[in-house]
């Protein structure tokens, strides 16, 4: 008998050698994907690792071009409080007030997006402020050349580097000073002058609807906010008590501060104050500025101004009679309102609207000179943005003291 073909010597020897390449194969199939996948990875690695250090080189460049745009605007700020000193020291002594202290405002804005646009000869007539960020972004090389080659400047121009900032300042002597708390001496929150400056703010008929809608009482919330500043344990709203009751059912709990305020956001560990009231004024409040809490009533926001009038009023003025005042004062006054002093202030509202004011109460609220301000600058080198916020002080120092400053 023969044995089956497949078990013959040489069909043997044949079918190991097709086996040995198939597992050939096999081998080389595998070492190409893992070697496929080790090259992929590497590359990838690679890539990320060159991304993630030119975004961090484009955020250093943005830091000191945010960093520059705060300089520039710290200078300007010095420079008009030094102008503001020699105007002043060249009259007499009894026209002092009516000189400004806003000469800031006259640029309260500096954008070098914009202004590269201005200087290439785009037409800007349709950019909303909201829109600024952006300018840079839509900047390219011509533009950036056509604006070095208009520039007045010869070798090096103000324009003469990479990415853009937007810097802009507000006063904080223009909103209520939270922080005169620390150092009032009313027992109550109603004998206050700070007290009735925020409860000012608090009134009108759409605020009394708002609070009666969400249950809250306005003495209570002001109480609570003098109770966290000053240095008793008592509170000082309608409830009485002791301060810290308020604080002690917190997770976790903590107790009051009886210290002034560090920061504007610190409001909201206040009870009451961590929500929509904060949200809703929180933007006319303020932790730094003059430590006695008077306004500079030429560059308060109107609805601050309006919180003098109904604090200082006898008798206290209707929202329908505040509206009419303030349209009737547009109208009368061509270059706008801007009060010298306390008098100036209580005079214009009695010949135009009839309102008739305490001026002891006004002397103690009302202000003309802006002394602490806070620069926002934002740096922007391709996708990368830095925003410094700086508050700086002017009262004790002519180059402005730094209260504060952040990066993000």
């Amino acid at each position: 008998m023969t044995r089956p073909r497949s078990l013959r010597p040489g069909n043997a020897r044949l079918q190991a050698r097709r086996g040995q390449r198939g597992i050939a194969i096999l081998v080389v199939i595998t070492t190409l994907m893992v070697m496929t996948v080790v090259v992929t990875e590497l590359a990838y690695g690679s890539r990320v690792r060159f991304l993630v250090a030119a975004h961090q080189s484009d955020r250093v460049k943005a830091y000191w071009v945010a960093r520059s745009g705060f300089n520039l605007y710290r200078m300007l700020l010095i420079g008009s409080k030094q102008l503001q000193g020699q105007i002043s020291g060249m009259i007499p002594e009894d026209f002092k007030d009516m000189v400004p202290d806003n000469l800031w405002q006259m640029l309260p804005v500096v954008n070098t997006g914009l202004l590269r646009m201005l200087l290439g000869g785009t037409d800007v007539s349709d950019i909303q402020t909201d829109d600024l960020m952006t300018l840079s972004q839509e900047m390219d090389e011509e533009t950036r050349d056509e604006s070095r080659e208009a520039s007045l400047f010869s070798d090096r121009n103000f324009l003469d580097f990479e990415g853009d900032f937007t810097v802009e300042v507000f006063d904080h002597d223009s909103r209520i000073n939270i922080n005169a708390f620390a150092t009032d001496t009313s027992v109550n929150a109603i004998e206050s002058s700070t007290g009735q400056q925020l409860f000012a703010l608090l009134s009108g008929q759409e605020n009394d609807q708002w609070f009666y809608d969400h249950g809250l009482d306005r003495w209570e919330l002001i109480g609570n906010l003098k109770d966290w500043a000053d240095p008793d344990g008592m509170r000082s709203g309608g409830s009485g008590g002791q301060e810290d009751s308020l604080y002690n059912r917190k997770d976790p709990p903590y107790l009051a501060k009886n210290a002034p305020y560090d920061t504007i956001e610190e409001i909201r560990t206040v009870e009451g104050w961590q929500g929509e009231v904060f949200e809703k004024y929180g933007e006319y409040l303020t932790v730094y500025g003059d430590p006695s809490g008077k306004l500079n009533i030429q560059t308060a926001d109107p609805t601050v101004v309006e919180t003098l009038v109904r604090a200082c009023a006898t008798p206290r003025p209707q929202d329908a009679q505040l509206a009419q005042c303030r349209q009737t004062i547009s109208q009368n006054m061509i270059f706008g309102f801007n009060p010298d002093n306390a008098k100036d202030f209580a005079d214009t509202y009695l010949q135009y609207c009839g309102i008739e004011m305490d001026q002891q109460c006004l002397g103690d609220k009302v202000g003309n000179e802006s002394n602490t301000f806070t620069i926002v600058s934002t740096g922007l080198v391709g996708t990368s943005s830095v925003t410094i916020t700086a508050v700086l002080d002017f009262r004790s120092k002519s180059t402005g003291q730094l209260l504060h400053w952040r990066v993000d």
